[in-house]
């Protein structure tokens, strides 16, 4: 194997502190767990269609595809949480399993109250087994993190880069979700993975001089696990393309991050990371503004805010979707600008002004292809997530800056 020349991680010094750091890395897993619940909770509940049943009970009918299902989504969630919470190794992991069982008890219940849905003992289960599994894993990744190698490796899971890949799982499942009937939609999530395997082999590429005894089939697991918790969702959609679409991006993310690839020209590798990414993310986005298509109006089709039909309710979906979309979009515009060293409210001007551009080119294809057409209220709230989205790559930043921090200090 070839020796590869150390690159430095750039993280810079602007805003370190002397004095005791607060745990950066609490703050933002707290950000991205609220999201993450918010997202859990709509996606479950969809179409927010409640009516009495005449029984209220749970199923005990098995059915291993939607338990699947159940436990990936849940994966993250026992992440976040053991993340958030401060302490010795293992001490949370218990109330983490609780707390997860208390959430999944209640969109079960809810779930009762919904004739399309079936609230199942088995997605309980499941979900709480997701939960404790996400939980061990952020422990035997941050085992010892004062540790300097440790500490390292910490700083590789949370550049934000990393912090991308983890809010395109999210977009994966509401994606899923978007293809139910249809599973050639499927494709648009596919697309979606593969903007994720693209970064997490530019993230593999740009940092393997601080892992230069790594197995050559590390990046190939890493992109199957990341994969396999966003895809198994599509798997009730349908499990061959699920399936292939875990398989094409593991091969792809081990292919962009192999040995023999070249190096980023730049020290700054995160813009053509991003570039190199983009062209997947481009095919998603146009995609799920015409999809399902129909011919095209000779007026537009304009709604203020949601139709308030039983058709309508349906279109809860598509605004959920364009929701996480938009905290995406609002995400990468950030980090293109972090170049400069700004802060959220420096930048908060340029970010509104290309998601703008970017909403309302989207919305016009909406009112002309789109079987839902325009919407304002979609518009508005889009813009209100890609500006958390902005947020949530200030306080990724800020977190890389404290990681670095103790790895500089502990050298």
């Amino acid at each position: 194997m070839d020796a590869t020349p150390a690159q430095e991680i750039h993280a810079p010094a602007r805003g370190y502190r002397r004095t005791a750091l607060p745990d950066s890395g609490a703050h933002l897993s707290r950000a991205l767990l609220s999201y993450l619940v918010l997202l859990i909770s709509c996606l479950e509940l969809l179409p927010f269609e409640f009516a009495v049943p005449e029984q209220l009970q749970f199923s005990l009918t098995a059915s291993p595809l939607s338990t699947l299902a159940a436990l990936a989504m849940f994966v993250p969630y026992g992440f976040l949480t053991r993340r958030a919470r401060c302490g010795g190794r293992g001490e949370h992991i218990a109330a983490i399993v609780l707390s997860a069982a208390m959430l999944a008890l209640a969109l079960e219940t809810a779930q009762i109250f919904e004739p399309s849905s079936e609230a199942s003992v088995w997605h309980l289960l499941a979900s709480t087994c997701g939960a404790a599994a996400g939980a061990w894993l952020c422990d035997r990744l941050h085992a010892d993190a004062e540790g300097s190698t440790n500490a390292v490796h910490a700083l590789l899971l949370q550049l934000p880069l990393m912090g991308l890949a983890y809010l395109l799982l999210p977009l994966l499942w509401a994606s899923s979700a978007a293809a139910q009937g249809e599973p050639a939609r499927l494709l648009l999530t596919v697309s979606v993975g593969l903007a994720g395997a693209s970064l997490l082999g530019s993230i593999a590429r740009a940092t393997r001089a601080y892992t230069p005894d790594r197995a050559w089939w590390l990046v190939p697991l890493v992109a199957l696990v990341w994969s396999a918790v966003g895809l198994l969702p599509a798997i009730t959609v349908d499990w061959r393309i699920t399936i292939g679409g875990i398989v094409a991006v593991t091969a792809f993310a081990a292919w962009r991050g192999r040995w023999s690839a070249p190096l980023f020209a730049e020290r700054r590798y995160e813009a053509p990371a991003l570039l190199a990414a983009s062209p997947f993310l481009a095919v998603y986005f146009l995609g799920a503004c015409v999809w399902p298509g129909h011919s095209f109006r000779s007026m537009p089709l304009v709604h203020l805010g949601m139709p308030t039909t039983e058709a309508g309710l349906a279109l809860a979906l598509p605004l959920l979707e364009m929701g996480i979309a938009s905290t995406i979009l609002g995400y990468i515009i950030a980090e293109f600008l972090g170049r400069n060293e700004s802060s959220f409210r420096e930048t908060s001007g340029q970010v509104v002004f290309w998601v703008f551009i970017t909403l309302v080119l989207n919305e016009i294809a909406r009112s002309f292809f789109g079987y839902e057409g325009a919407s304002l209220l979609r518009a508005l709230l889009s813009m209100c997530a890609a500006l958390y989205g902005s947020g949530l790559y200030h306080l990724q930043r800020a977190h890389v800056k404290t990681l670095a921090h103790r790895v500089h200090s502990a050298r």
